[in-house]
């Protein structure tokens, strides 16, 4: 707005320049919206004056180019959930990181009078997580931050943001939605996989799926499903399922048992191949954490933004140096640099089957090929 305005103001004291008088009450009316936008006090000519410096006749001589060109708003970009279904875990450093978890103890035998009990064991399952940084960076000369006088590149900052922001939820979209971690859950068996798509009938057959589940010794495991995770495109059919009162898909007054039993998350970054659109169901990452998603210790989740120090500093005659302006940029150029980064990772240790799951009584996954 202060391009606009000064643009304005240069073009009416152009315009005026034979009248002194009225070179003067524009020159003033600029300096008192000046000081406005920097939250000075007005101790300049009152408002009143605008009145005077520009009229409505003025504004198609003065506007006629600015109000020609527009920058028109950006687009909405879907957003992941992750961070519900999903376990956030810290490593201490960039080397693998190591989690454990330890079998129940066998069942108890028989012991007759004066004879020596049984022993047993304990075995252990291991999962490695690592992280690493993934960044871009851009640069721009200065003049172009100097001539864009509709703000377009105010908001590449944001931009940058956006662009990691959607980085990270395609990264752990990609950690369970791929060809090697589906092909694992279907060699699990019936328990961890089916085909159906998603309808009231497959979506109890999942359900209870997860009341089956056993570990290595055979003890059922009390696990309950909590988050029917889906692309964007079956999200209405999943609230038809989820909030019926009654069975969407048959014409009887059968009860919806499955009502409110699961929460809908959209993962926008599911790419299903019509007519087979896969959905996976999650248990609560409290109970059973299917996926962890890793942080470096210290280091503040999310995307972190840098600016690249300028090299070039305002310098008096007498040599006396001014402070560092980004926008100054460099020296050499007067290219301005900027940069996005975000530290994040997950399971490294099982790239050829469960990829980046890390405990697969997490997780069900359907692929929507049979009715």
């Amino acid at each position: 707005m202060r391009r606009i305005l000064r643009a304005i103001c240069e073009t009416a004291l152009q315009e005026n320049k034979a009248d002194n008088a009225r070179t003067t009450q524009i020159s003033e009316a600029y300096a008192f919206i000046d000081r406005q936008f920097d939250g000075m006090p007005a101790t300049g000519p009152a408002p009143a004056k605008m009145s005077e410096a520009l009229t409505v006749a003025d504004f198609p001589l003065y506007f006629a180019r600015t109000l020609s060109r527009m920058v028109l708003d950006r687009y909405n970009y879907q957003v992941g959930a992750w961070k519900q279904y999903t376990k956030m875990d810290q490593v201490p450093d960039y080397t693998e990181a190591e989690r454990y978890r330890f079998t129940e103890t066998e069942r108890l035998e028989r012991r007759r009078d004066k004879e020596e009990s049984y022993a047993t064991y304990i075995e252990e399952a291991q999962f490695k997580l690592a992280v690493d940084d993934y960044a871009k960076q851009i640069d721009f000369s200065r003049r172009v931050l100097v001539n864009d006088d509709l703000g377009a590149f105010n908001d590449i900052p944001l931009k940058m943001a956006d662009s990691a922001r959607r980085f990270e939820d395609w990264y752990v979209s990609a950690l369970y939605d791929n060809a090697l971690t589906q092909a694992a859950l279907v060699a699990l068996g019936a328990n961890y996989s089916g085909t159906g798509r998603l309808t009231t009938a497959n979506l109890a057959i999942a359900y209870n799926a997860f009341a089956q589940r056993v570990d290595g010794q055979a003890l059922p495991l009390a696990i309950s499903p909590t988050y029917l995770v889906i692309p964007k495109i079956l999200e209405l059919q999943a609230k038809t399922i989820l909030q019926s009162e009654k069975i969407a898909e048959l014409a009887t007054n059968a009860t919806n048992v499955l009502r409110g039993s699961l929460q809908i998350v959209v993962d926008p970054y599911i790419i299903p191949t019509a007519p087979n659109i896969q959905w996976y169901l999650f248990a609560a990452p409290s109970d059973v954490a299917a996926i962890h998603v890793a942080r470096m210790q210290g280091v503040a989740e999310g995307p972190r933004m840098y600016m690249k120090a300028p090299d070039k500093l305002a310098m008096s005659p007498s040599g006396g140096l001014g402070g560092a302006d980004w926008r100054l940029g460099s020296f050499i150029s007067g290219d301005i640099e900027m940069e996005v980064e975000t530290t994040i990772g997950s399971r490294t240790d099982d790239l050829t089957g469960l990829v980046g799951v890390c405990d697969s009584n997490g997780v069900y996954y359907s692929a929507g090929t049979t009715p």
